[in-house]
């Protein structure tokens, strides 16, 4: 039997504790049935961010959770977007599990049109969205960061490593996107000598990973050094693996894409 909750929205910020620090990692999660957080009140600006932290501080320690909205006055239609702020914060998918049960129609027609749906299965009862707990929904999305370090490329490759096991994502895409994340982080640490934030996405048939630094340098062109040379190779073996690939500038920095197709 799940574990039922009830949480009034306007009660959220009452004697809360801050999700970011408290919580058990997933290794030392308490296996355990689902929570089902019977939500209600307005939803409003004011109370999505205790609610982010309530719903981060429960992902983290119970794993699965059901929010159940059928209580819920939407206030503020940008407030749906706690949901997908807790499961950003808790952890990737399948290490914590959140879907919503929204029987409104309205309700759950808004938790698509803000695309928040994508991340966060919605259905109608409580009871369905907990038959389809384990299904992966259809964009999981996870993100790291790291400093200037030089374990900072293998520790980034051990991540996209993990995570492209969870999300079944095949041999050569896993391999590709291994390399890539080695060699952006490889150029943050080593030219860019800035920390960095790893993300990787994965929808249907597409595996997304993005690199941010925070050096206002241009990147160097992908192209092959000399054979002799023992350096240099980055940029080109990115452009080789990937199926498309691209930087975006920042006031402070860049971001650096790569895309690769998955079965």
């Amino acid at each position: 039997m799940d574990t039922r909750i009830e949480l009034p929205l306007e009660n959220t910020g009452d004697g809360g504790t801050d999700a970011w620090s408290e919580g058990r990692e997933a290794s030392e999660r308490a296996a355990g049935p689902p929570v089902v957080v019977a939500l209600s009140g307005p939803l409003s600006v004011t109370n999505a961010h205790p609610l982010v932290e309530r719903l981060t501080g429960l992902l983290r320690e119970h794993g699965a959770v059901v929010a159940d909205v059928s209580g819920v006055e939407l206030a503020h239609s940008g407030a749906v977007h706690a949901f997908t702020e807790a499961a950003s914060r808790a952890g990737e998918w399948p290490d914590v599990r959140l879907a919503v049960a929204a029987p409104d129609l309205t309700t759950a027609a808004l938790l698509v049109s803000s695309r928040v749906a994508e991340r966060i299965p919605v259905h109608p009862d409580v009871d369905t969205a907990l038959s389809h707990l384990d299904e992966r929904p259809e964009l999981v999305r996870g993100w790291w960061r790291f400093g200037v370090d030089p374990r900072a490329p293998g520790d980034a490759r051990v991540q996209v490593r993990r995570v492209c096991g969870h999300w079944a994502v095949d041999e050569d895409t896993r391999e590709a996107a291994e390399i890539v994340v080695t060699e952006l982080v490889t150029n943050a640490v080593e030219h860019a000598v800035s920390a960095s934030v790893v993300e990787v996405e994965r929808r249907a048939h597409l595996l997304r990973l993005t690199v941010r630094d925070f050096d206002l340098a241009p990147l160097p062109e992908a192209h092959l050094p000399a054979p002799t040379s023992p350096r240099g190779r980055g940029l080109a073996m990115v452009a080789a693996v990937a199926t498309t690939w691209g930087v975006d500038t920042h006031r402070d920095g860049k971001t650096v894409w790569a895309e690769m197709t998955t079965v």
